[in-house]
């Protein structure tokens, strides 16, 4: 389930994306080129458990929907 797309600009402009497709809130953060994080809240901040790379999107919801498929195969794990 698709909870909230968010983008916010500091000096980059980064996206980010609130899922429970796994059965906890998660955040998927991408910074508009190729590095992705995801994260989970603990203590009121998201904090980075598992990063990665891909340089195949340019447009925020292919990325996105390539980063909730990362998600959920290593869910499925």
């Amino acid at each position: 389930m698709l909870i909230a797309i968010q983008t916010k600009q500091w000096i980059k402009t980064m996206h980010y994306l609130e899922t429970d497709v796994t059965g906890e809130l998660i955040r998927i953060e991408w910074n508009g080129s190729s590095n992705y994080n995801l994260q989970v809240p603990i203590g009121g901040e998201w904090v980075d458990y598992h990063c990665f790379t891909c340089y195949d999107y340019d447009n925020r919801w292919e990325a996105m929907q390539y980063a909730l498929e990362v998600l959920i195969e290593e869910n499925e794990e």
